[in-house]
């Protein structure tokens, strides 16, 4: 009984998730770069597409203002840049997880005039906003990200959480959580972040078919801030599924370069510089102040350098202009593409380094690629399509890929994979890789003594798999500490990683004592260490193993088992061991000891004591609790004054919409035919008012007041509206009564002039579809008159929604007799057929005996008589 009431249970929850509609299975991606960031979006029953901004675009600027507690995104931002430089924030991804004396943060406070201090705890830059108010750059892109969010979610209809983040492959450990932060920040769920030329080699294999044969391409980056080449393989692997062998497509990551400061922006900064030099030369002597120490002026220019390179792309000069640049002067200079390349030159001798250390560290040659994919907007420039093309040949530039949303597009499919609420019907396996080593380094311990010099050891190699877990085993009697740093000349922009002491190992060695005095084998402490999705490492656990005999062990020692010997090999290996490396990195967690024979790992028990690791960040230190609590809290401030800025302005404007649409309203003809003159006028002059109000007192009018004044305007309007539209539907009403009548009045009459044979409608139900109709008719002729007697100006008597009622009232006793259905008849047989048929009957059922006697079977497999079917037939018609 209760095995039933299980399966009952399983089917029924099975239904319900069949039925019942998933809650946020939306995902969402995010393509953030220095310039532009663009949102993916994928959701059951919905393509995989590029969620719109709020301007319906597809792509938003990665620039916020700040005014007035008000939070400003995109093309507005841009657009107040030029009046409030210092409360407009952009390129904020160049900076986010560096130190306030990294050189690419000065050279940020160079370029912008954004107020920034450090923040004295952890050594970074904070901005100083209107003077007061300390933002992190985690936050101001956590604004972002919340703008991205709200794209997302409009577009999906529901609220979206679930995302995927594109980051450079060489964003190191404190780029990467900074990144996770603001996002969590601004209420996202971080599915995982991946590498920018990934994500695109992912689009790239999503929409082709990958053959047996490997391929080679090369996916070149070139955003706004920086250039990354990946080299990516692409092939089909075979993977087992129990006995079944399937294959799947596969991209891995061979080899990446990248140079960290070659990009757009940089392109831009040159033809600023190059533009602000020319308008002082034309202004010499007309001008009291050099025009870069005008930021708002240089912020105009630096918007009209970007232009001016983005047609000088396509053609090959072009004219700069801008009213009012500086000191009231105007400005106009005609620019050639070769003025931009003579200035940019150094830029672009370097476009094709980063292929180069790619293609070194894959061990290939451009003779093994077989295209090279163009991404970002740097690309278009011209010279660096020129250097790609004498490196590559033009013949192996792909030009059937959109550069500009492939990343967000493969992310957002990532994503898809990573969560549950997706079956992809395509699934692609990837190989991505880090690109700096990490070692540990530590201080070895021999006979209880702490070394004076450390020992460096390295758990993860340059360009190895990302998604792995390696176990470093440490021989340690008491308490230590650990240090975790990039490897030697890693150029991943900073140093040590974190700092961990290990403790609780001391307490465990002397309560543990008596075991590990009995085991021949010693103690070992063993700490995982994990390489994220997100290329992030952590420390998930630490803990010391003690070998115990077990009872099979004893009984071997005792009648004199090898035991002995493997033990000696295994000390003398240790020993050897010990030498040269206190520690041996492991890839299996379940690897106890590699020395220990086939008998020993039998007979040995191991007793798995937990240590307690402490974290200590030595170089750089990401938001703290306090720091996130801070700002979720004004986050959560800011989100309620949108709120409330929102409905605000939706209130102002549906009092503006109002007004306008009621001003054309009262010239319809209708109006001025139910309303007395003197009203309209009015009411005109009410609106009149109400409009000049609006432009005036209330242009900065509260909520609360525009609600007030809409509702004392609609109750104006509703009764003109009401007569206005009891008016245009008053001979329609007439006619649908008149229309209902003659149809029930037709229908009584057809039934009763038919013979009472063939009548299936009875006298009763007749008389009372007469009654309804003739109490219809009744009805309808008083309010007729009664209408009559009234000015048009006068509320009505014969309402519309009465009229409907009535009528449907008749309707529906007409329509139930209509779909009456006619009683079926059964038909008798004749005497003489039926004596006939019986006699037949009579004569198979003899013959039918015969035949059963002599064989069987055959009853089983012949089709019934004629008469059986029709007999057949005729029973279930009645049953019918």
């Amino acid at each position: 009984m209760a095995s039933r009431w299980l399966c009952l249970f399983v089917c029924t929850v099975a239904l319900l998730c069949t039925i019942l509609p998933i809650a946020d299975a939306a995902v969402m991606s995010i393509d953030y770069g220095t310039e532009w960031f663009k949102v993916g979006l994928i959701k059951p029953g919905r393509p995989l597409d590029v969620a719109l901004n709020k301007d319906s675009k597809r792509k938003t600027q990665s620039v916020i203002t700040i005014r007035n507690d008000e939070r400003i995104y995109g093309s507005d931002a841009v657009s107040l840049a030029g009046r409030f430089p210092h409360l407009t924030y952009s390129n904020l991804k160049s900076i986010i997880g560096k130190r306030y004396d990294d050189p690419v943060v000065e050279e940020f406070r160079r370029r912008y005039v954004n107020e920034m201090a450090v923040d004295p705890e952890r050594d970074m830059p904070v901005f100083i906003h209107n003077g007061t108010t300390q933002l992190t750059v985690e936050e101001l892109i956590a604004y972002q990200f919340q703008n991205a969010k709200h794209q997302a979610s409009v577009t999906a209809g529901e609220n979206v959480k679930d995302c995927v983040i594109t980051v450079t492959p060489f964003a190191n450990q404190y780029e990467r959580q900074a990144i996770i932060d603001a996002a969590e920040l601004a209420g996202l769920n971080v599915l995982t972040l991946m590498h920018d030329e990934t994500a695109v080699a992912l689009n790239y294999a999503v929409s082709r078919e990958i053959g047996t044969a490997p391929e080679n391409h090369i996916f070149y980056d070139m955003g706004a801030g920086s250039t990354v080449a990946s080299i990516v393989t692409f092939s089909t692997v075979e993977t087992k599924d129990g006995k079944i062998t399937r294959t799947s497509p596969q991209l891995e990551v061979k080899g990446v370069g990248f140079d960290r400061t070659l990009g757009g922006h940089e392109f831009d900064v040159r033809l600023q510089k190059l533009l602000a030099s020319e308008f002082m030369k034309a202004n010499h002597g007309r001008v009291k102040s050099d025009i870069k120490s005008s930021s708002s002026a240089m912020t105009r220019l630096m918007k009209e350098a970007n232009r001016v390179k983005q047609i000088l792309s396509a053609n090959t000069e072009t004219t700069a202009s801008i009213e009012s640049l500086h000191e009231g002067l105007d400005f106009k200079l005609k620019v050639t593409r070769t003025q931009l390349e003579s200035i940019c030159e150094d830029l672009i001798f370097r476009v094709k380094n980063p292929i180069a250390t790619a293609l070194e560290a894959a061990n290939m040659t451009v003779d093994d690629i077989q295209s090279i994919v163009l991404v970002g907007g740097g690309v278009r420039v011209p010279s660096v399509q020129k250097q790609l093309v004498d490196l590559v040949g033009s013949q192996k530039i792909a030009k059937n890929v959109n550069g500009d949303e492939a990343a967000v597009l493969g992310a957002a499919f990532r994503g898809a994979s990573l969560s549950n609420q997706f079956r992809l019907s395509k699934q692609i396996s990837i190989k991505d890789i880090t690109l700096f080593p990490i070692d540990v380094s530590y201080k070895p311990e021999n006979k209880n003594k702490e070394a004076k010099s450390a020992v460096h050891t390295t758990i993860f190699n340059k360009f190895d798999s990302i998604n792995t877990r390696k176990i470093m085993t440490f021989n340690r009697v008491s308490d230590f500490e650990f240090d975790v740093t990039y490897g030697k000349n890693a150029n991943a922009g900073m140093e040590g990683i974190v700092k961990v002491k290990v403790s609780g190992l001391t307490e465990a060695m002397n309560k543990h004592k008596d075991d590990i005095k009995a085991s021949e084998i010693p103690p070992k402490v063993r700490i995982t260490f994990e390489m994220s999705n997100s290329g992030t490492i952590s420390i998930s656990e630490a803990s010391l193993h003690i070998g115990k005999k077990s009872f099979k062990d004893k009984v071997k020692s005792f009648f004199g088992g090898k035991d002995t010997k493997d033990s000696e090999a295994e000390k003398n290996t240790e020993d050897e061991t010990n030498k040269h490396n206190e520690t041996s990195a492991e890839s299996n967690e379940n690897k106890i000891n590699s020395t220990l024979t086939d008998d020993t790992k039998e007979s040995v028990t191991v007793n798995k004591i937990p240590l307690s690791l402490e974290f200590i960040h030595v170089d750089r230190i990401p938001l703290t609790e306090k720091d996130k609590t801070v700002a979720k809290n004004r986050i959560n401030e800011l989100d309620a004054l949108d709120t409330r800025k929102r409905v605000r302005e939706e209130s102002r404007n549906a009092l503006e919409t109002f007004v306008y649409r009621v001003q054309d309203f009262l010239y319809n003809e209708v109006v001025e035919i139910v309303t007395h003159e003197s009203d309209v006028e009015k009411f005109r002059e009410r609106l009149s008012e109400t409009s000049d109000w609006l432009y005036d007192e209330g242009e900065h009018a509260d909520t609360p007041m525009y609600i007030s004044k809409l509702k004392e305007l609609q109750l104006i309007e509703q009764p003109i509206q009401h007569r206005v539209k009891e008016y245009k539907e008053r001979e329609n009403n007439v006619n649908t009564v008149q229309t209902v009548v003659k149809h029930a009045r037709e229908f009584i009459d057809k039934i009763r002039a038919e013979a009472e044979d063939v009548r299936y409608h009875t006298e009763e139900e007749l008389e009372s579809l007469l009654t309804v109709t003739e109490k219809l008719e009744k009805w309808m002729a008083e309010k007729v008159d009664a209408q009559k007697k009234l000015d048009d100006t006068e509320d009505p008597v014969l309402l519309t929604s009465e009229v409907l009622a009535r009528s449907n009232i008749v309707k529906d006793h007409l329509t139930k007799l209509i779909t009456k259905k006619k009683p079926k008849v059964i038909k008798k047989a004749p005497e003489d057929d039926k004596n006939d048929t019986e006699e037949e009957n009579k004569n198979n059922n003899d013959n039918t005996r015969e035949q059963n006697a002599s064989q069987t079977s055959s009853v089983e497999t012949e089709a019934p008589s004629s008469t059986d079917a029709v007999e057949n037939e005729e029973h279930t018609h009645d049953e019918l």
